[in-house]
């Protein structure tokens, strides 16, 4: 073997072990998932917002989302070929509507649904595909560009089988490009055939670009074997029918990942099926037509040129190359081009028959109806609050409350005690009670743990406020919650690190999904630092947020002072819409935000705000933890000035006789009775062993309470 020809073998197997490594990478990387697929999200701002965020932080980053909230703009998009599908909420149900572009890729249509199908699945929710044009239905261009291409290249070698790899004389370079014409224009006649019964101006666009795919793979052939020699046309092998092949195999682009989605869309079958896509969609014509185009031309520029710049292929030696030699040698291309189809081939099936969709942490939930009886007073509520048919609210504090438009009550419980049969045994941070009519249904998330599920860190989410948003066939539910991070095992060793919103989508009569929890700040134990969100109310156009704070070492007996903020509900999750009172007017400084109670004599950390016939009244325990008087702060905005009344009633907490009371909360939407209102305190045992033992000591307590007069 010469010594150049030893080179050149050698040069061609690392040609070769270079394209099976993007081959093999490619298809690893890929592995047949959606890629960043252009899509959008139908229904309003405020569930749209927080599920785009979502959607794209899900692993491997399958979509690219945007939401809009009016399906004719969704339409726009689709037709556009901005997105390849919108999926509309219906959130008056647990249904929704997947609409996929009508010239959509059979694989990637495929893969979108399967996607969306598991994304909805873990929030209990089920996808319906809209219908396509059948036309669409079954059409894959992949494929037969690359044989497209690859007719192109065997062409090429054919030729060079024949006649050599250089026209030496004027008629055979014209031989060589009349049959190069003669199968552009059999690819032609095939694509207007396979294009049937598209109209006439579609099937001619389909003609003309698989003509023009033959014409450029064979004269990119040309061209890399009449400078490269053997090396240039296993070159030219590797790119037309090595390069395409995770394209063609996934289907779809969007099915690859990084640099083989962009280097496969600049080969010559990658950019044909764009472009043939592209005839439907009437988008994305430039770079397919720019790389077409732009190889055909190199390849005949160089093919003409060598004609006269250079009269045959001479070896170091001076002599020239015999057509039998360059036979052996271009036969070596072959079967290596031949081995480079079949492993990418035989890899592709390997590698795309071991996908595992990646695991997606579940928020679906479900409710189980604990039979209460009918309730119509204190006393009834006080007789369910004893029911122990419940595991899974054996015991919890807090129990903050709003009504739902369908009649139905929703209820927010703290640290929760469930039994142990279940999963997520033991205490959960928060957990939500419906409350219907003869019912009482806890809402239990798949995991059995909290309804607002702990961070990755292990810190959890204790609920202050609930307010509901009525919608047209769903209610809005805004849950704020403060961060708790566990600091000991004593009843005391927590700390709070800062408000959060949880939002949930309740359909009329159905079951609440939570849809985002939004932290508000960062983690900061600072109590100087409000903690927006310890009551809630919504007044016209406006959710007002009242958030408490004091010093971090107050005196025995000292509160909690008041300030408050407000947003227009459906920005409730985005606090750079939140304005802050600041005596005068509402301005974007928190720290600004002056106090209408102060701390002296103060609130509790939570507490209860609500309008009742034109009349603002806070009401909570005076003094915090350790105060003993129930009092009412009335006031003639939600703005203050809010004046403390006289007590009506005491909640002494009992701490000597390891008796916990604490945290009273009004529920004026309960029960309601003019010139009252139902309240609510927690209670709790310093002895944890006797809570374990009786449930019942942790659970709270309903009474009826006079709104003060004047």
């Amino acid at each position: 073997m010469r010594p150049g020809s030893r080179g050149e073998v050698v040069l061609c197997a690392v040609l070769v072990l270079i394209a099976l490594g993007w081959i093999v990478t490619g298809l690893r990387t890929d592995s047949g998932e959606l890629h960043e697929a252009p899509v959008v999200l139908v229904g309003p701002d405020v569930v749209t917002a927080p599920l785009v965020k979502q959607v794209n932080a899900v692993p491997g980053h399958p979509f690219t989302a945007g939401g809009v909230d009016d399906p004719a703009e969704a339409a726009d998009l689709l037709e556009s070929g901005d997105v390849v599908a919108a999926l509309h909420l219906d959130l008056s149900g647990t249904r929704d509507e997947l609409r996929i572009a009508a010239a959509h890729r059979p694989e990637l249509a495929r893969e979108i649904h399967a996607e969306v199908t598991r994304i909805e699945k873990t929030r209990g929710r089920t996808v319906a595909l809209a219908p396509t044009d059948d036309r669409h239905e079954e059409r894959s261009w992949g494929p037969l560009t690359f044989a497209t291409a690859l007719a192109g290249f065997l062409l090429v070698c054919i030729v060079s089988l024949v006649w050599g790899p250089l026209a030496r004389t004027l008629p055979r370079l014209l031989a060589r490009l009349t049959a190069l014409a003669a199968l552009a224009v059999g690819a032609g006649v095939w694509g207007w055939l396979l294009a049937a019964p598209t109209p006439a101006g579609e099937r001619v666009l389909t003609a003309s670009i698989l003509a023009a795919t033959v014409l450029a793979a064979g004269a990119l052939t040309f061209a890399c074997e009449v400078i490269g020699g053997l090396p240039g046309l296993l070159f030219a092998a590797a790119v037309i029918v090595a390069g395409p092949a995770p394209l063609v195999v996934a289907g779809d682009r969007l099915l690859l990942s990084g640099a083989w989605a962009i280097g496969s869309r600049w080969t010559i079958a990658g950019a044909a099926e764009s472009l043939l896509w592209a005839v439907e969609t009437r988008t994305g014509i430039a770079q397919p037509v720019v790389t077409i185009v732009g190889s055909a031309l190199l390849g005949l520029v160089v093919l003409v040129a060598t004609r006269w710049l250079v009269r045959g292929l001479v070896a170091p030696d001076g002599e020239r190359v015999s057509v039998s030699g360059w036979r052996t040698t271009l036969g070596l291309v072959l079967v290596s081009a031949t081995c480079l189809t079949v492993l990418a081939t035989a890899l592709t099936s390997a590698l795309h028959a071991e996908t595992v969709p990646r695991p997606l942490p579940s928020l679906a939930s479900t409710t189980q109806c604990v039979p209460s009886g009918p309730v119509e007073d204190v006393d009834d509520l006080n007789r369910i609050t004893r029911l122990r048919a419940e595991p899974a609210l054996q015991g919890g504090d807090v129990g903050v409350s709003a009504t739902l438009a369908d009649g139905r009550s929703i209820w927010m419980f703290g640290d929760t005690l469930r039994a142990k049969e279940l999963p997520g045994a033991g205490f959960v941070r928060n957990s939500m009670l419906l409350v219907e009519p003869d019912c009482l249904r806890v809402v239990l998330p798949e995991s059995g743990g909290a309804i607002i599920p702990d961070r990755g860190d292990g810190v959890g989410y204790w609920p202050m406020s609930v307010t509901t948003l009525d919608k047209p066939g769903y209610a809005l539910v805004v849950v704020a919650a403060q961060r708790v991070r566990t600091t000991s095992k004593d009843v005391f060793g927590f700390e709070a690190l800062g408000p959060a919103i949880a939002q949930f989508v309740v359909p009329d009569g159905g079951v609440p999904q939570l849809i985002a929890v939004t932290d508000v700040g960062a983690d900061d134990a600072d109590t100087r630092r409000p903690m927006w969100g310890a009551a809630a109310a919504v007044s016209g156009e406006w959710l007002y947020l009242y958030g408490t704070a004091r010093e971090p070492d107050p005196e025995l007996g000292t509160g909690f002072s008041l300030r408050v903020a407000r947003v227009e509900p459906d920005h409730v999750a985005d606090p750079d819409r939140w304005t802050y009172w600041d005596g005068a007017g509402w301005g974007r400084r928190p720290g600004a935000a002056s106090e209408l109670i102060p701390a002296a004599d103060g609130v509790s950390q939570t507490l209860s705000v609500f309008e009742r016939d034109g009349r603002w009244y806070a009401f909570s325990k005076s003094g915090e933890f350790l105060g003993d008087d129930l009092v009412f702060w009335t006031s003639p905005s939600p703005t203050g000035p809010f004046r403390a009344q006289p007590p009506v009633g005491t909640l002494p907490s009992g701490v000597a006789r390891g008796e916990l009371r604490y945290m009273p909360l009004a529920h004026p939407d309960i029960l309601e009775e003019p010139g009252s209102v139902i309240v609510s305190y927690s209670r709790n045992s310093t002895d944890f062993g006797a809570v374990l033992r009786n449930p019942l000591l942790y659970r709270p307590k309903f009474i009826r309470v006079d709104l003060p007069r004047g």
